[in-house]
């Protein structure tokens, strides 16, 4: 579970590291994960108590590496709030290397949430071995 610390005062994402699924394809592999993103009504934290502009960030860092940049999906697997306001959220990806990503999930106003679960996959070209010198070091 990625169960994140409160970060919105702080503009670090969280880096987090979780269970990952990998699929090799030939020289692609897809990276998949889902859990709770966060959970702030147990502690009464801001996503769920406060008002205005509010955002969890949290990095998260692949199983293994691809070899360029990969494509992110990321999906809603479940969301908690209150029924009384609107529903108001945005789920992006703020930032992609070939070794870890960064996911941003945003409210306003006064939308309350309790927690909400993400899904997500990444989608590239595997990381290369190095290759492996002969003994003395060069090829012939």
């Amino acid at each position: 579970m990625w169960r994140p610390a409160t970060n919105a005062a702080n503009s670090n994402p969280i880096r987090r590291r979780c269970s990952q699924t990998k699929i090799q394809i030939g020289d692609m592999q897809v990276i998949t994960a889902s859990d709770e993103l966060f959970n702030h009504v147990d502690e009464n934290l801001f996503m769920w108590s406060g008002s205005g502009s509010r955002s969890v960030s949290i990095n998260i860092v692949f199983l293994i590496g691809f070899r360029e940049t990969p494509a992110i999906t990321l999906g809603i697997t479940g969301i908690d709030s209150d029924c009384t306001n609107n529903l108001r959220f945005v789920l992006n990806v703020t930032e992609v290397k070939a070794t870890e990503f960064t996911m941003e999930f945003k409210t306003w106003e006064r939308t309350h949430i309790a927690r909400a679960s993400v899904s997500w996959q990444a989608i590239g070209a595997i990381t290369l071995p190095e290759p492996t010198l002969p003994v003395g070091g060069y090829y012939a």
